[in-house]
């Protein structure tokens, strides 16, 4: 046994190939061996290999390291609890000169950072948290240190954006295999710029974004052309802006893009066009948007959609097999009506909208325009938000609906009860069998509920004592 255990930890210790240090400038001989010979960023970084950045600003940088099959470049925030020992995962141990204190208590943060390849991918930007809500560090349901977010971008005012993947080449420039995990992008809020967070020009295949927390865009969160495999999950969104110099929006995409999949998120003052907007001849299909909440914050003034929650707009866009499920739509706001619906100008696809509660939205704010499309729609709750549309168990209460949430503005929204507004459900396969907290559908009392959440009585049962057992079986005790 002791052997077998000894077996893991050696392979444990080199499942992440050799670590470097690395910091805003270099020190002793510049190796990457240890904190006191930590490298400066690396311009050409070595495949299989982790670097782990301390606390301090980088600026601007790009690199172009080219693919080795599938093997991964990772950058990681060195932390507290992970930086770069043999128990972290390196081969080698870096750890000699580590101080937590000026090393690891902050955020490695950025202006901009791409690559210069055509086609290099392969490569983790993991911020090294620890988060289990949406986002990371101070986002609104995480409320962690901001060292959370290991890595941080902080967008200046000009055009573009801070990660600007790839070069255009009609889909012929993939750059596959990105992940970004516990980041935080600041934007520069209200600002007139065309700018997205995320731009993969030429495809970013099986991109992955996990507990981001992306605030204040000056237009549009991500871009995705010529892009197969999208996730975005447990991350937390928060304002952008829209003008006629950049339509704003959360995701945009304008040509070929399949297999996208949003979960587990929270998208708060969103505006512009739309939540996710296909336009220009796109033709988007397998999209699958589930346990997620879309709100207005409690006081917010900002505008809403113009289009649609769902846009597939302008001449020959086609969206096909797009399902929008147990989603949670709270206070939201629209600019013309219908918009917090579909609009798809041209028909011919399909879309799947089932067990969502909209919740406390304007009357006249919900619309399906489909032009021939196919739309199954069963099992919603329209509470407080009109009567949009009455499919199989759908549930309509256009005044006075009791609020399903525990506190949406205090970004808890968990249910705070059962009630019959939201539960009956339609029973759905996996990967929607799960909440947004991870638990199972249906909860313990068999009931199935709609939205993000199960709901989960607070209610402990203790545990019998002597005495109850005495009660129960006089004569034994």
């Amino acid at each position: 046994m002791m052997k077998a255990i000894i077996t893991v930890m050696v392979l444990c210790g080199s499942m992440f190939g050799a670590c470097h240090a690395v910091g805003p400038s270099s020190a002793g001989t510049a190796d990457g061996s240890s904190w006191t010979n930590r490298l400066a960023f690396p311009s050409s970084p070595t495949r299989g290999d982790t670097y782990y950045f301390m606390d301090g600003s980088y600026g601007s940088h790009s690199f172009a390291t080219a693919n080795s099959g599938t093997t991964v470049i990772t950058f990681k925030k060195a932390q507290a609890y992970d930086f770069g020992r043999s128990s972290d995962g390196c081969s080698n141990d870096i750890s000699a000169g580590w101080n937590a204190a000026t090393m690891g208590s902050g955020q490695a943060t950025f202006t901009d950072f791409g690559n210069s390849c055509a086609t290099c991918g392969f490569f983790t930007l993991d911020g090294n948290g620890q988060t289990t809500t949406q986002g990371c560090g101070a986002a609104p349901t995480a409320n962690q240190a901001v060292t959370d977010c290991g890595f941080k971008f902080t967008v200046a005012s000009g055009s573009g954006g801070p990660l600007d993947i790839g070069v255009n080449a009609g889909g012929a420039n993939r750059t596959p295999n990105w992940t970004l995990r516990y980041l935080e992008i600041a934007g520069p809020g209200d600002v007139v710029i065309d700018q997205n967070f995320i731009w993969c020009h030429g495809g970013c295949d099986n991109l992955l974004i996990d507990h981001a927390w992306w605030h204040e865009s000056a237009c549009v969160f991500i871009k995705l052309p010529w892009t197969s495999a999208t996730t975005v999950q447990n991350s937390y969104f928060k304002q952008n802006f829209s003008d006629t110099t950049c339509h704003g929006q959360f995701y945009l995409s304008e040509v070929t893009t399949s297999n996208v999949d949003m979960h587990n998120n929270v998208f708060s003052d969103i505006q512009g066009t739309g939540l996710m907007v296909i336009v220009t001849g796109g033709q988007a299909s397998n999209y699958t948007m589930y346990n997620n909440v879309l709100l207005r914050p409690s006081g917010s003034s900002r505008p809403g959609f113009s289009n649609g929650l769902w846009a597939c707009i302008n001449a020959s866009t086609t969206c096909t097999n797009i399902v929008w499920s147990q989603n949670d739509v709270i206070n939201y706001a629209v600019d013309s009506s219908g918009a917090l619906g579909i609009l798809d100008e041209n028909g011919g696809g399909s879309y799947t909208w089932q067990n969502n509660i909209f919740y406390s939205n304007p009357s006249a704010s919900i619309g399906f325009t489909l032009n021939g499309s196919t739309f199954t729609e069963n099992h919603n709750s329209w509470l407080n938000s009109g009567s949009p549309a009455v499919g199989t168990g759908d549930v309509t209460v256009t005044s006075s609906a009791p609020n399903p949430f525990t506190n949406w503005p205090s970004s808890v929204f968990s249910l705070s009860s059962q009630n019959v507004d939201w539960t009956a459900g339609t029973s759905l396969l996996s990967p929607y069998n799960v909440d947004a907290s991870g638990n199972a559908r249906p909860g313990a009392d068999s009931q199935w509920d709609r939205g993000a959440y199960e709901f989960f009585s607070s209610v402990v049962t203790p545990a019998p004592s002597v005495g109850m057992f005495a009660e129960l079986l006089p004569g034994i005790l």
